[in-house]
């Protein structure tokens, strides 16, 4: 069996990682040890290699055990944990390599039990689904990475939902209307809407933003080389969106996750070794920015990399949610003022659904869902999907954010972060 070693973690899809967390630290660490020196890494289809690419296949897969050992004694520092009440269908892979990504949701204007949830696979495309996980369609578009919608964007007279993403298949920034009756995504874009590859080396995170003093929409996108674009969204006659660019901001090192709050106009930018960065969103808003206290590894809580991020909205406050990928946990902070640090959970395995480790993209929704899901949800990437004994392709973790709230409220006034 081959593990394409994009995480670097997807070696353990050969271990049921439900079973190794509960395992003591030094038994693990002396399996895996005998394991990985014996060569288990190597296909018993792979052509005969040199002995120094052994030796180096063999050290990264005891670098990776141990990385992972370390990921699991990182999150038993957090004791607040939740569960899934749903997971999604497995995305389109032939394998268990590393593929889902990043989650957004589409809530029905007058029949929410009818929203869609939408789910990126980087290596074929976008997935719908409905609020139990079950798909609904697949578009073959490409390998997206993230993801967004806008529920009402106007476009030759009418209003569509416009669903977007960062295609890395041919880097670029994908536009298309969604039918949610049919489960169809058109595009809607006016051209091949590439990105520069001088200025964006390998097309990441992305999300949208409408500015509705304004009247105007815009799309965020960033790269791996840290370079973060800001596009105007135009509608043309011919009833396609084309695009302009407006804006730009470098940062130090690779960036992805990316959210807006509407409300206060405000980007968060997560740069995945550094922390959670708060700029304007405003076209004409520069590049200044602010580092978000304790976002980074001088919070005990988080590990990098930083990855997905969202907002869930309570009124006029709320919190700002970050993935940690580092030690499988969630990080939340005030929406509001310097964005304190709040506290961090867990999802962890219930009787019926495997826990979540080493998430990409989240999403939360405080918009009511039905009676299932009153309070709204919070989706967040599965790297390792457990069914029984089973690894299976990546999915989406469907939570129901009373759950959540039960472990976030009393940190909002007590401050125990932990």
């Amino acid at each position: 069996m081959i593990i394409e070693k994009e995480s670097p973690y997807q070696v353990w899809a050969f271990f049921d990682l439900k079973k190794t967390s509960n395992m003591k630290i030094s038994h693990l660490l002396f399996i895996l040890a005998c394991l990985f020196f014996f060569g288990c890494k190597t296909s018993p289809k792979s052509t005969a290699v040199s002995s120094d690419e052994a030796d180096i296949a063999r050290q990264e897969a005891r670098d990776d055990s141990l990385e992972l050992v370390a990921a699991y004694k990182r999150q038993a520092r957090i004791q607040n944990f939740v569960s899934a009440t749903y997971e999604t269908d497995d995305i389109a892979s032939d394998n268990v390599s590393d593929a889902a990504d990043d989650p957004a949701i589409w809530v029905h204007p007058t029949e929410p039990e009818k929203s869609i949830i939408i789910g990126s696979n980087k290596r074929g495309g976008i997935h719908l689904y409905n609020l139990q996980g079950k798909e609904i369609a697949y578009s073959p578009v490409g390998n997206v990475n993230n993801v967004d919608v806008i529920p009402s964007f106007q476009l030759a007279g009418k209003s569509i939902i416009l669903v977007g993403g960062s295609n890395r298949t041919d880097q670029s920034i994908d536009l298309l209307m969604l039918d949610p009756e049919k489960g169809d995504l058109q595009d809607v874009a006016a051209n091949a809407l590439k990105v520069n590859s001088e200025e964006i080396d390998d097309i990441y995170g992305f999300c949208f933003y409408q500015d509705r003093e304004m009247g105007k929409s815009y799309v965020f996108i960033n790269g791996k080389n840290g370079r973060l674009q800001q596009f105007e969204l135009m509608a043309t006659e011919a009833g396609k969106i084309d695009v302009r660019k407006v804006r730009e901001v470098l940062f130090n090192s690779q960036v992805e996750g990316m959210v807006v709050d509407d409300l206060y106009e405000s980007l968060y930018v997560g740069e995945e070794g550094e922390g959670i960065w708060k700029l304007s969103a405003a076209a004409d808003g520069g590049s200044h920015k602010r580092l978000i206290s304790m976002s980074g590894e001088e919070n005990k809580a988080i590990s990098y990399d930083i990855e997905g991020l969202a907002i869930y909205k309570k009124g006029k406050g709320g919190y700002l949610l970050a993935s940690s990928q580092g030690n499988f946990s969630y990080a939340a902070f005030d929406r509001l003022g310097e964005n304190r640090y709040i506290g961090s959970f867990v999802i962890k395995a219930s009787d019926t659904l495997d826990g979540v480790e080493e998430t990409d993209g989240i999403e939360a929704s405080p918009a009511y869902l039905g009676e299932e899901f009153p309070q709204g949800v919070f989706l967040a990437q599965d790297g390792f999907n457990h069914l029984g004994e089973e690894l299976h392709p990546q999915n989406f973790k469907i939570v129901d954010w009373r759950e959540i709230e039960s472990v976030l409220s009393p940190l909002s006034s007590d401050g125990d972060g932990n």
